[in-house]
């Protein structure tokens, strides 16, 4: 059925709801809308992966893919150019407990506490922090980069010849991958490496003189796959 252009001048309601949030009487937000939804706004069919199926006598209806609000994209030959956003926020938008992004999430600037994520690809990768001596400045550092998935640990060796490392190397690293930098204080002391077992290293030096050395140890995690440091542009 078609109908001419729908003229709504103060809200419109569309189901059973009684959306508070929208005032009442002389409250009442003008220009408002309810939807009690679900709502498709676009291509009504073939972008949301909505399946259907019946199974232990209930009727079919949809099992997946289907949200309260859909925006697909839309061809309107009355909309130039083509093909245009199917949704676009220009000042602020809020999602207040969950964001999926299926494809790609492009944006210049993402402002967060904490993000997690299996592989984070960046052209650099910095941390800002307030400056510690000059008020109104920020501290930029850059992490430092390499061909592997490393984990270090660094510290001093005083008068023993066994650098215990994290308990939790074991199951962490691979152990054949393990180097070893000594640094000695004070005097040479002809400081080598003797073994790396047990999650252990351990360390000799010339007879006679105390060890006094600074550590560092870096090693490749064994729980993720190697780096693959070549890819297609």
């Amino acid at each position: 059925m078609k109908v001419p252009d729908l003229f709504v001048g103060k809200r419109f309601f569309l189901g059973l709801g009684k959306p508070e949030l929208l005032g009442r009487g002389p409250l009442e937000v003008r220009g408002s809308g309810y939807v009690e939804g679900p709502l498709i706004v676009g291509d009504p069919n073939g972008q949301f992966d909505i399946k259907t199926a019946a199974k232990d006598g209930v009727p079919a209806g949809p099992q997946n893919g289907i949200a309260n609000v859909m925006i697909g994209q839309n061809e309107n030959s009355e909309m130039k150019p083509k093909p245009f956003y199917a949704l676009f926020v220009k000042t602020y938008a809020r999602i207040k407990d969950f964001l999926k992004v299926d494809k790609l999430l492009t944006v210049e600037l993402i402002k967060s506490k904490i993000i997690y994520a299996e592989v984070i690809m960046a052209k650099t990768k910095n941390f800002v922090i307030p400056h510690p001596d000059k008020n109104g400045k920020k501290l930029v550092y850059a992490c430092l980069e390499g061909p592997e998935n490393s984990v270090y640990v660094r510290g001093r060796l005083l008068n023993k010849n066994t650098i215990d490392l994290p308990d939790v190397w074991r199951n962490l690293v691979d152990e054949s991958s393990i180097t070893v930098s000594l640094t000695p204080i004070g005097s040479h002391q002809d400081l080598m490496v003797r073994r790396v077992q047990d999650n252990q290293v351990v360390i000799q030096a010339k007879p006679g003189l105390p060890i006094n050395c600074y550590y560092h140890i870096f090693a490749e995690r064994k729980d993720v796959p190697k780096l693959v440091t070549e890819i297609d542009g």
